[in-house]
């Protein structure tokens, strides 16, 4: 898709406007798609982080239980063949305050609460407790063989049996030692033991599962991810190449172009080839101009402004959409010329020249298209331009009443159309025909802007 739009960019020149919008929506949709990945990467990295911690857990609670049992079974059976009270006192250390097999239960409870295996755990904890009791009734024999009082309190409602009450000590003694390693005993530990072992290995591999689960989802992630970074890359890299091939570098040439003073070449997005294209009819129309119009041709000989001839080239070659036409009359210029005379309306005629010359800009064109007429073409105008041209028309009729220099005191009316892209150079100077006509009926010296529904009888002009 983004190859054929860069083809079709660049043989049929598509909007850059267009283009951007469109890559603009793209690169939010990738973007929207990249941050879910990272998202999802994150929550995904995080419960493998959690399951990797909780296989960890499980492992060093496996190995703490399966410890501690065995340390129970070892104390226990040194003290019934021994009868060192240390040993019994490690026992009770191990069941009671540090309660190994108990924690250790606790964090298999924590880290898989649903699996079945812990069921069959339970089961397993359960034989267990019937085997203390057989290690529990031999410890109290020993401790009666002896003789010994100080009896812990787990042992305290332990009671023997008539039959091993009667017993010597030795008897005793010899009765622990059998409970404590016979095959009975060694039978129902590996009973428990194997069920404790095969409990653990299910907790372990389910946990192991989900960590290996959690590890292909992360993988999977990370793979969107670099796909996801890698054609946004070729997205920013196709967009920039574009600009360039349609925006940046036909305006480069461009300019060189206008520096030799040649026709631009159509080329690039819609935007510059109707640049190009505009800017090519007013080069053809102001070469042909240049071609067939001298300066005496077009200039008045008196004011030396563009004269009528002159007038007529230029508003076939100006951009009318962007310009502002005013018709100026020089307000009661025939009673000059009767009342003073003709070198004193000569006069000034020449000063209107120079005012208008002195406040308007190089790139306007001021013509005198008739007796004490003059247009001026004020091009390149932007948005709302009317209080800059009534500022103007203030300044010219204060600079044409200023009769300090010993020049003629007049003042002008003025009738102003603004291109509007619709109306040609004919409507155009209609407008301001009937905008002026409405200064003179409204006591001349200023300004009238055209408006829809301005009206002017032919006969009355």
């Amino acid at each position: 898709m983004i190859v054929s739009l860069i083809k079709k960019g660049v043989e049929r020149g598509v909007s850059l406007r267009r283009f951007s919008l469109l890559m603009l929506f793209l690169s939010l949709v990738i973007m929207a798609v990249l941050l879910y990945t990272i998202i999802t990467t994150v929550q995904a990295f995080n419960a493998l982080s959690d399951a990797t911690g909780d296989y960890i857990e499980l492992e060093a609670a496996a190995d703490d239980l399966m410890d501690a049992s065995d340390y129970l079974t070892e104390e226990v059976q040194r003290y019934t063949v021994m009868a060192e009270r240390t040993h019994l006192e490690n026992y009770f250390r191990e069941a009671e305050e540090e309660r190994r097999r108990e924690h250790a239960l606790a964090v298999m409870f924590k880290n898989a609460p649903n699996s079945p295996a812990l069921t069959q755990l339970q089961s397993a904890m359960s034989e267990s407790i019937d085997l203390m009791n057989r290690e529990y009734y031999a410890m109290r024999l020993v401790l009666d063989a002896h003789g010994d009082t100080d009896i812990p309190a787990a042992l305290r409602d332990i009671k023997l049996t008539d039959e091993d009450q009667a017993l010597t000590g030795e008897g005793k003694i010899a009765k622990a030692q059998q409970l404590m390693h016979d095959s009975e005993y060694y039978a129902q530990k590996s009973r428990i033991r194997a069920d404790m072992q095969q409990c653990v290995d299910t907790l372990t591999e389910s946990t192991q599962k989900v960590r290996e689960d959690m590890e292909k989802k992360t993988g999977t992630s990370l793979k969107w991810m670099i796909a996801l970074i890698l054609i946004q890359s070729i997205c920013v890299f196709k967009i920039l190449w574009l600009t360039t091939r349609l925006g940046v570098s036909p305006l480069l040439k461009a300019v060189n172009h206008i520096r030799k003073d040649e026709q631009l070449p159509v080329t690039g997005a819609q935007e510059f080839r109707y640049l190009a294209d505009t800017y090519n009819k007013m080069y053809h129309t102001y070469k042909k101009n240049i071609e067939s119009l001298s300066f005496k041709a077009s200039h008045d000989e008196l004011t030396g402004v563009y004269n009528r001839a002159g007038y007529e080239l230029i508003r076939e070659s100006v951009d009318l959409s962007s310009t502002a036409l005013m018709i100026l009359d020089v307000n009661f210029f025939k009673e000059i010329n009767d009342t003073s005379g003709h070198e004193t309306g000569d006069e000034a005629l020449k000063k209107v020249g120079r005012v208008l010359t002195d406040n308007f800009r190089s790139v306007d064109y001021i013509c005198r298209i008739g007796g004490d007429e003059f247009t001026v073409f004020m091009v390149n105008l932007k948005d709302e331009p009317e209080e800059l041209i009534r500022r103007k028309v203030d300044q010219i009729n204060a600079a044409l009443m200023d009769d300090s220099d010993g020049s003629p005191s007049v003042s002008m009316s003025v009738g102003i159309a603004i291109g509007d892209g619709e109306a040609d150079s004919q409507e155009l100077f209609r407008r301001a025909d009937t905008a002026l006509y409405h200064v003179k009926e409204n006591g001349r010296m200023g300004c009238c802007f055209y408006e829809k529904g301005m009206k002017i009888k032919e006969n009355e002009r």
